[in-house]
């Protein structure tokens, strides 16, 4: 290391895993420190380097020597003999961002940094084309959703009062009903209601056994909510059932084993779980419930075990999408026919997601949040008639885990989540339009 560098020698290991697009996580786990760390590390080497994001570092450590940027020929030829893995890069702050740099220097810093993704990431978009591959693989630089996108469905809404993730969200007489989570004060059992047409919260009986990472979906009237993980960070088998006209809470028939981080539908009656997390590990294990019968069916299992999965109902189909192991997050996309109790496979996402939500409305799937390992930029929609993915811009780029979705004409509600710190967002997608023909 130079003498003169500002850096120890942890922090210029640091910017060189930055400058390759590893996200936080990435960092400590290759590091084998914790995120905390990786974050007050980069604290400290903005302040030391006078800079103010993860580009302007990386351009100071290819000024600096500390990253080598390879040669136009050397990355022709290493195109040409394998599949280059392209890092990805946060996208440049405001200028108002930048109070200490001059507007020279900007521009400068601006007109490198284009030069660089020029040398970095032209030869393989062109070798992308060539081979009719994407130019930007999973893991690689998206663009912004300005960039991707020309207009967006997205409304700010009013915010949830309790900034949580790992929350169910359920929707039910127009009415949007936020329950349980993580927030910072732990493992929560609030209930709080969204009113679209006011655009305003309230406040609803809370549910008896604070849990969190739970699911919630409602069967006529009544809202079911399975499992979760408690505050001793344990898998219930409970099962609590809310009644929103009553504002009341009851206990169901428990689960035939504790879980948490499943995924949940509901069709023609019955309510469907699958996978998640037990005492032991993750599980690919499906359950049925049977409300009238208040009793719970063992069925045909996942071929994959995970959990921060999701799930949802088309016509008489489930669709159970994404997930996470503690390995990988998964982009596979799964089919359950409730009829047959038998599985079949339909196409994989654009990128893998574990902590997703999941929604249909009317004939498409829509795929919101992600982000355990890459980096988000853009969330999905699915059409099972021509068994494709289409991408639909989103308004929390980077990660988006644990958020809760639900349906209440004609938008679709995401709500909290986590994003490096607990959130309280409340953003309305419009799935639907009304056309008026006079």
């Amino acid at each position: 290391m130079d003498e003169q560098s500002p850096l120890s020698e942890r922090e210029i290991e640091i910017v060189r895993l930055v400058a390759t697009g590893a996200t936080n996580q990435q960092i400590a786990r290759k590091l084998f420190i914790s995120v905390n760390t990786v974050k007050v590390h980069l604290r400290n080497i903005y302040t030391k380097l006078e800079v103010s994001s993860r580009t302007e570092a990386t351009m100071f450590a290819v000024r600096q020597g500390w990253v080598e940027v390879p040669r136009q020929e050397e990355q022709a030829e290493s195109a040409a003999e394998e599949v280059v893995a392209v890092p990805s890069l946060p996208v440049l702050p405001r200028p108002d961002r930048w109070p200490r740099i001059s507007l020279a220097k900007r521009i400068a810093l601006v007109a490198a940094t284009l030069l660089t993704l020029a040398v970095l990431f032209l030869p393989q978009a062109l070798q992308g084309r060539t081979n009719g591959s994407q130019a930007d693989p999973i893991g690689g630089v998206f663009p912004t959703a300005a960039a991707d996108f020309a207009t967006t469905r997205w409304r700010t809404r009013a915010q949830m009062p309790t900034p949580r993730t790992g929350l169910a969200a359920a929707a039910y007489d127009s009415l949007i009903y936020a329950i349980g989570g993580v927030s910072n004060d732990g493992v929560t059992a609030k209930v709080e209601v969204y009113d679209p047409k006011a655009d305003a919260w309230t406040t609803r009986q809370s549910k008896p056994t604070p849990v969190g990472f739970i699911s919630a979906v409602e069967v006529e009237g009544k809202i079911y909510v399975p499992g979760g993980f408690d505050v001793g960070r344990q898998p219930r088998n409970i099962l609590e059932i809310y009644d929103p006209a009553q504002d009341t809470w009851q206990a169901g028939a428990p689960l035939p084993q504790p879980v948490g981080a499943y995924a949940l539908a509901a069709l023609n009656g019955q309510i469907y779980l699958f996978g998640g997390r037990d005492e032991r590990g993750y599980v690919a294990s499906v359950y049925r419930y049977d409300p009238q019968a208040d009793a719970w069916t063992d069925l045909q299992p996942m071929e994959q075990a995970r959990g921060f999965l999701s799930a949802a109902a088309i016509r008489e189909r489930i669709y159970v999408v994404g997930g996470y192991d503690d390995v990988a997050e998964f982009n596979r996309c799964d089919v359950y026919d409730p009829a047959s109790d038998t599985w079949s496979v339909c196409a994989a996402m654009e990128m893998p997601r574990g902590g997703l939500a999941v929604a249909a409305v009317r004939e498409y799937l829509y795929v919101f949040g992600g982000g355990m390992d890459g980096y988000l930029a853009f969330n999905e929609r699915y059409d099972p008639r021509i068994d494709a993915w289409i991408r639909v811009d989103t308004p929390v780029t980077g990660q988006w885990q644990g958020l809760g979705l639900a349906f209440a004409y004609p938008n679709l509600y995401a709500i909290g989540g986590w994003n490096g710190d607990f959130l309280s967002v409340n953003e309305a997608y419009q799935a639907l339009y009304q056309i008026v023909i006079p």
